[in-house]
């Protein structure tokens, strides 16, 4: 059974390449957090905030989920995953929405 997760085109960060890097950082993300065998029985919309430390890894500060499932889930996804963008980024907050969709009929 595998989980749907969507991914809003909305990803906030003060950065020197905004759009480029909106979109590179959603999509590295929606990758990392792909094949999920969570079971999710309604729709479920996360707000994830997240800063790059000086190697560009993953430092999650926060979500807001009340889903201690969805959480994990979350937090061994990508804590402490590099993303592959610029440098001179790293040390910015990152805020990304994430959709968990109900996969039980």
């Amino acid at each position: 059974m595998a989980t749907i997760l969507v991914f809003s085109s909305h990803v906030s960060a003060i950065t020197e390449n905004p759009k480029n890097e909106f979109k590179s950082v959603s999509e590295q993300i929606e990758n990392l957090l792909k094949g999920s065998e969570l079971v999710i029985y309604k729709d479920v919309g996360v707000k994830l905030k997240f800063k790059l430390n000086e190697n560009n890894k993953i430092v999650i500060l926060t979500n807001n989920s009340n889903d201690y499932y969805i959480s994990e889930f979350i937090n061994k996804r990508l804590y402490l995953k590099e993303l592959k963008i610029d440098k001179k980024n790293a040390n910015k907050f990152y805020y990304v929405p994430i959709k968990f969709i109900s996969n039980i009929n």
